[in-house]
């Protein structure tokens, strides 16, 4: 085994090692020796649990647990030791509070932000992880059936759900100081051979667009179409597989809307950002999954209700069913703008499923402005996620007012191709003569002089931003919003 990588998540010691296969081993490791401590964190939490009684009787919510327990263990830690606190005090008590909730195993993974997905097929089997720097790792990492029914409790107390026979799955967003996840359970008879886990890591520190650049996930010279197109409030849907990086590619141009717009999201999982932070008009909306067994604030009935909200923006999340689908085409065609993701392999299975699956009428697909495809790959073990193409539905048929009788009358332009060859999004046609601007042109009378110009400055911006690495969501949004585009032969220092 070759080692790839060391580093430190306290209280464990994280280490990454390669085999002669290019197989990966993501292993942990406690930082101490904790078998001196099990008699003592057990005298600590039965004296939790006398003087408060269980937790979960009195307090719900996860992160309130998970604080309570690290004030009274530091408390009590700190009688034993006196005086003479050992230096690893902070790590005891960390350690102390996952073995007592019953998930020491499993929190390396939840707290380690290099750990984007966490997989287990079934019981008795490894956990396995998505990397953020080396992709695919195997772990040294085994849930027991203790471990398992203490995070399905867990969740299900978290949900106010009943995870049962009749009930076998179950969705939920699970927020910490330390964490923030949305894991998916199934129990038999859904899941054959025994439970099985997805818990997928909502990244706490922020992707941004010129981030997601300087990763290779698309150019600088798409970035600035989509935002010369996004400040003009054109809709976007961002169509990819599972993985693919989709939400996050929809956040990080949700985030450059100008600041005066008044933003709706509306999701069954909280995956938008919080932007009042960033001075944004924003409300947020958490609606029953699809797979719940009430309906009373289902995604289809609060997306209609948001034609009476009068939002600038919406933030759609994910249209996954044949109801979303439908909400979603009524609110395009009653003018409501946003962004939305779609599960799909490409842009044309998605709208043969839209139209056949989902019977969404033929001519509802013009509503659609910027169709965005996402894709992934594994190299060796790593994951590449990219734009694979950028494109448009042609609105000859609105301009020349003829029907749409079958789909070969649907024509889908791309605007930017993935090029396997120089590995990137390259421009496949005249920004100008896009479909996207000949509405623009045709409302604004911008000339071609206006929109280089304007695209030049917002290139300009990018790179600056990409060559500086100032990736910080208020620095990014501060100064891409900015409306003095006189000169950039001196671009401002940003503190």
């Amino acid at each position: 085994m070759t080692i790839e990588n060391k580093y430190f998540i306290p209280p464990y010691k994280v280490k990454i090692e390669k085999d002669n296969n290019d197989k990966q081993l993501y292993s942990v490791d406690i930082s101490f020796i904790t078998t001196k401590f099990n008699s003592l964190t057990n005298t600590i939490e039965k004296q939790i649990i006398d003087e408060n009684g269980l937790l979960d009787n009195n307090i719900i919510d996860f992160n309130s647990i998970l604080l309570f327990l690290k004030n009274s263990i530091e408390e009590k830690l700190t009688s034993y030791f006196k005086d003479n606190k050992p230096q690893f005090f902070q790590f005891l008590s960390d350690w102390m509070v996952y073995k007592i909730i019953g998930l020491e195993n499993l929190m390396p993974l939840l707290i380690d932000d290099h750990v984007q997905e966490i997989y287990m097929d079934k019981p008795n089997t490894p956990l396995y992880i998505d990397h953020q720097d080396f992709g695919r790792c195997l772990t040294n990492i085994i849930l027991d059936e203790n471990e398992l029914e203490h995070l399905k409790t867990r969740l299900c107390l978290e949900k106010n759900a009943i995870l049962n026979l009749l009930n076998p799955s179950l969705k939920v967003e699970l927020k910490t100081e330390k964490f923030h996840i949305r894991a998916a359970l199934d129990i038999p008879p859904l899941a054959s051979d025994g439970l099985s886990l997805n818990i997928r890591k909502l990244r706490k520190k922020i992707w941004t667009l010129p981030e997601l650049i300087k990763n290779n996930m698309l150019t600088i010279e798409a970035s600035a179409y989509l935002l010369f197109i996004l400040k003009r409030r054109f809709n976007f849907t961002v169509i990819g597989e599972p993985g693919s990086g989709k939400t996050t590619l929809a956040n990080a141009i949700d985030l450059l809307t100008p600041t005066q717009w008044r933003k709706i999201t509306v999701e069954d999982v909280i995956e938008s950002i919080e932007q009042t932070q960033f001075n944004k008009f924003q409300t947020r909306y958490s609606v029953s999954p699809f797979e719940s067994q009430t309906n009373n604030h289902s995604k289809s009935k609060e997306i209609i209700k948001l034609l009476h909200r009068s939002p600038t923006w919406v933030f759609l999340g994910e249209i996954q069913t044949e109801e979303h689908s439908k909400a979603l085409f009524e609110a395009l065609s009653a003018g409501l703008v946003g962004i939305q993701t779609c599960h799909g392999r490409s842009l044309e299975m998605m709208i043969i499923r839209w139209i056949n699956q989902h019977n969404i009428p033929l001519s509802s697909i013009l509503t659609l402005d910027i169709l965005i495809e996402n894709s992934y790959n594994f190299n060796d073990w790593k994951i590449k996620r990219n734009v694979s193409r950028i494109a448009e539905v042609s609105k000859e048929q609105l301009f020349n007012k003829q029907p749409l009788s079958k789909l070969d009358d649907l024509k889908i332009i791309d605007i930017f191709k993935f090029d396997q060859k120089n590995t990137m999004l390259v421009k496949i046609i005249d920004l100008f003569e896009t479909p996207t601007l000949k509405l623009i042109r045709q409302k604004e009378g911008i000339t071609k002089e206006e929109f280089e110009n304007e695209i030049n400055v917002l290139t300009k911006k990018l790179s600056y931003l990409i060559k500086n690495s100032i990736f910080d969501p208020n620095k990014v949004i501060n100064y891409l919003l900015e409306k003095n585009t006189e000169s950039l032969k001196q671009l401002p220092h940003i503190n």
